[in-house]
């Protein structure tokens, strides 16, 4: 069900997001690089940013440019076409982990357990909310429902309404603390993972958290997930080396990219995307980008 497809490495420390854009797709790594990849060109890696000293550790896309998270809690706001627009803000503490990009607004959190909403055309605050005395690890969005999900290092998962950030749900969900987050296409069901090696389902559909399901899903930490576009399936990657894909109907799991077998990652997975429907690509601590290609067993074509 997946078979990999191609390598691409250049990087110099560990990679930590990859963020999909155009004809290729972004790195941010702890190097302070942030590279754009092309799609059809699996040796062409173009640097667009640079922070000296700087470890970034997330990366959206903003019209004309990129937004990135770095650990020591620096926002940069960066515009490879126009340098001069560059901006650098000091504002979480303890890193930024996440960043998530709707319409105008832009959400980051960070290890001060804020989460904070940023204007796109101005690259300043709005608005800042705490929620937890711990880290927040990561947030998610529901275009559907118009819903923030973030994971907390708490071991909790918060659900919001990204209008007025009116919370709406919160509950213990992996601890110690929740890396990994990802909705349905539809909106119904959210998906966890974290430190504890568990992966679960939840039914969101009425603005509660019900849990369903939990499964072991990983050796050691889940780090990042990412729901396929259709929804039937979801992919996780985990400290343990490997990358799993599962059924989200029932967490049943259907295949384990392994080092040896599969000739996977060496080192700690720590994110993956869906490049489309037809391509997963993984990154993490051995600096690489691996490309899957993904056909459902029995389809032609």
């Amino acid at each position: 069900m997946l078979n990999r497809q191609s390598t691409r490495s250049g990087h110099r420390a560990a990679i930590y997001d990859l963020h999909p854009a155009g004809e290729g797709f972004y790195t941010a790594a702890a190097d302070g690089f942030l590279v754009h990849w092309h799609r059809e060109d699996v040796d062409f890696g173009r640097v667009v940013a640079n922070v000296e000293g700087g470890k970034f550790l997330c990366v959206t896309t903003i019209p004309d440019g990129l937004v990135a998270g770095a650990l020591d809690g620096g926002v940069h706001w960066l515009y490879p076409d126009a340098p001069e627009r560059n901006r650098h803000v000091a504002h979480h503490q303890h890193g930024v982990f996440s960043v998530v990009r709707v319409g105008a607004d832009l959400y980051t959190v960070g290890g001060d357990g804020v989460l904070t909403v940023w204007s796109v055309p101005t690259a300043r605050r709005k608005e800042s909310v705490p929620l937890s005395r711990n880290s927040l690890r990561r947030i998610v969005y529901d275009p559907v429902y118009d819903r923030l999900a973030i994971g907390a290092s708490d071991g909790k998962v918060y659900l919001l309404e990204r209008s007025g950030l009116a919370p709406l749900a919160s509950t213990a969900a992996h601890a110690p603390s929740v890396f990994a987050l990802g909705f349905s296409p539809d909106g119904e069901y959210l998906f966890s993972g974290g430190r504890d090696a568990g992966l679960s389902r939840w039914s969101v559909l009425d603005g509660q958290l019900k849990r369903e399901q939990t499964v072991v899903a990983h050796l050691m930490t889940v780090n990042a997930l990412a729901v396929h576009p259709e929804g039937h399936y979801l992919a996780t990657a985990s400290r343990d080396k490997t990358v799993k894909l599962w059924r989200t109907s029932d967490l049943s799991l259907c295949k384990v990219i392994e080092v040896v077998r599969d000739k996977g990652h060496v080192n700690s997975v720590n994110t993956l995307t869906w490049l489309d429907g037809n391509t997963l690509l993984t990154a993490g601590d051995d600096r690489r980008v691996l490309e899957w290609g993904f056909r459902v067993a029995g389809s032609r074509g």
